[in-house]
């Protein structure tokens, strides 16, 4: 009976279809049937190696350790892009115009009074007392 079971459970193990409890008792109970079986079990006796009493707070530990580093990573990551995104913001809505020259102002200037220009007005020569971007202060002989 017990020769029948480990023959079942020998065809078994070697398909691949056994439990842990069935190799165990392969591996302890049939020592001198098959000589590779017997080299296979002194293996896995001589090599078992004991799982440490913390081994799954451990492993959870390592796992968040690096779930939070891939959080921080992606948040440092979203940080810089938002930073760069409001520095670009800035420095497009804050470019200053182009301030025009002196000879450019008067080439505006006397275009603005061909545009405007009255009948009855004389050509006067013009003293700039006041300038500025928005507003030009003059005086005319007459």
């Amino acid at each position: 009976m017990k020769e029948d079971k480990t023959k079942v459970l020998l065809k078994k193990y070697k398909e691949g279809y056994t439990t842990l409890d069935d190799e165990q008792f392969l591996l302890d109970k049939t020592s001198g049937i098959t000589p590779s079986l017997d080299a296979w079990s002194t293996f896995v006796k001589n090599n078992k190696i004991e799982t440490p009493h913390n081994f799954n707070e451990k492993l959870w530990e390592s796992f968040q350790n690096k779930k939070n580093r891939k959080r921080k990573v992606f948040v440092g990551i979203m940080s810089a892009a938002a930073s760069l995104l409001l520095f670009i913001t800035f420095i497009i809505t804050n470019q200053k115009q182009e301030e025009l020259n002196y000879s450019e102002k008067e080439a505006l200037l006397s275009l603005a009074k061909e545009m405007v220009s009255n009948s009855d007005s004389t050509d006067n020569e013009k003293n700039i007392i006041y300038e500025n971007d928005m507003v030009i202060i003059y005086t005319t002989k007459e």
